[in-house]
């Protein structure tokens, strides 16, 4: 995992799918277990992981690919320092 980030927006809490203003990186927090679900642009599910609750994941996908979670998860989209 990055130890150094780039913060590109403010972060929010997910539950709904959202594109998250077509980020591409999203560093994911979960304060409870969560199903995460990724999916595309027509809700597609492309695939899922479940989150331990005090986790944080990074997690890559493509401009319009949805995230969505069970319960609300913390979401930043962000880039890696470089």
């Amino acid at each position: 995992m990055p130890s150094i980030v780039k913060i590109k927006a403010t972060e929010s809490g997910v539950t709904t799918a959202t594109d998250l203003g077509n980020a591409q990186l999203i560093r994911v927090y979960a304060s409870a277990d969560s199903l995460v679900t990724l999916a595309d642009s027509e809700d597609a599910e492309i695939g899922s992981f479940t989150i331990p609750a005090g986790r944080v994941e990074y997690v890559e996908k493509r401009p319009y690919d949805n995230i969505s979670a069970n319960t609300e998860i913390l979401c930043t989209p962000i880039a890696y320092n470089t």
